[in-house]
């Protein structure tokens, strides 16, 4: 595999992504505009499932090429199609630029040749290794506060334990255990501790924590990409939102209560300063992007005192649907983006033009020269 080939595959891992993004955002909007925005179950398995199919693509990807559909969906074909057909009034040369303009910007970048390249290999890499550093760090800290917490109850798949170093309950999971780790001071106060492990096993339950994993181990790669942070700040704020009315529903607390208890909390984690912020979902949920915990905590308090008076019903079976349809989707937009195996017919038009362009630009000099 050459170093070609390596910027490649991230540069296209990265347009994915972006893909992935604005699929998920237009999502996001038909859900508001058709009243199911309140429906974060179902917005989550869309989320999940978006993110996933976005990790499967290299997979499914080359079969999907060459399957006899793929052709007619090449996005590149058909705007150089466009551009036979007159639609589009640039110089032949300008649009193979256009078209090839990908490679190019990999080739640059590989290669290293021009102060451009050069600089935005060296960005990339800077923020990749920087991001490393701040999960290594997150990592030694949920490491420090399981060796050093006292297991309170331990089943063949789960422990939970108290830790001196933390101020915030949260659960992380390792590659077969799932840990739920509580702050040693909350040990006095049994309703806390409940609600914190109520709330964290059903995190656990609904596969959050498994995707704040996968999530933190993948941040190196987009650090650098819009995308992968909104994709990630919903999947988080949606995982929360769905997991305080899952709780709520078994009806072991009442809403006030759990609010009262969740902004109490979260006051302790203002002063907290080994509190791991990486690999694990923490009580009090996670920041939102720009906005601060603040934000996520009043959205998470709102919805809670709106499902006392409005609760919202969602159907499994649509979000199953939903799922599937947004699936096909990112691999139908991964497809139409792919560079395809063969030349196409368009592709070949435009290098005659090209070709043709050229010879009349030099006959032109020639001209001139005389």
């Amino acid at each position: 595999m050459t170093a070609h080939d390596i910027v490649g595959g991230v540069v296209w891992g990265q347009i994915m992504v972006l893909t992935a993004a604005l699929v998920f955002a237009v999502f996001e909007i038909f859900s508001a505009l058709t009243g199911a925005r309140r429906h974060f179950q179902t917005r989550r398995r869309v989320a999940y499932a978006v993110c996933s199919s976005v990790l499967v693509l290299p997979l499914v990807l080359p079969f999907a090429i060459a399957a006899p559909f793929a052709v007619s969906m090449n996005a590149t074909d058909a705007i150089v199609a466009q551009y036979l057909k007159g639609n589009i009034s640039i110089s032949a040369m300008e649009m193979a630029w256009l078209v090839e303009m990908r490679k190019t910007w990999v080739s640059d970048i590989a290669m290293g040749k021009s102060g451009a390249g050069k600089t935005v290999l060296a960005v990339f890499l800077t923020a990749a290794v920087c991001r490393a550093a701040y999960l290594g760090i997150n990592f030694l800290r949920i490491r420090r506060a399981i060796s050093s917490g006292e297991v309170i109850r331990q089943t063949r798949r789960l422990t939970i334990l108290a830790a001196p170093s933390v101020s915030v309950p949260f659960s992380t999971r390792g590659i077969v255990r799932h840990y739920v780790v509580l702050p040693s001071a909350m040990m006095c106060d049994r309703s806390a501790i409940a609600m914190a492990v109520g709330h964290e096993l059903q995190h656990i339950r609904q596969g959050d924590v498994t995707a704040e994993v996968l999530i933190s181990l993948a941040s190196p790669l987009y650090v650098l990409n819009p995308g992968y942070w909104y994709l990630s700040g919903r999947v988080r704020k949606l995982g929360e939102l769905a997991c305080d009315r899952a709780y709520l529903a078994r009806k072991v607390q009442d809403a006030h209560s759990y609010s009262l208890r969740l902004l109490s909390i979260a006051r302790t984690a203002t002063k907290a300063r080994q509190q791991p912020t990486a690999f694990g979902v923490p009580l009090t949920g996670r920041a939102l992007p720009w906005r601060g915990r603040r934000s996520m905590l009043r959205s998470r308090i709102l919805e809670i005192a709106r499902d006392i008076d409005n609760p919202a019903n969602e159907s499994k079976w649509v979000g199953l649907a939903l799922s599937a349809f947004m699936s096909i989707a990112i691999v139908g937009a991964a497809v139409s983006l792919s560079k395809p195996a063969d030349w196409s017919h368009e592709r070949i038009m435009l290098s005659t033009v090209v070709n043709l362009e050229r010879i009349d630009q030099l006959n032109t000099l020639a001209q001139r020269s005389w």
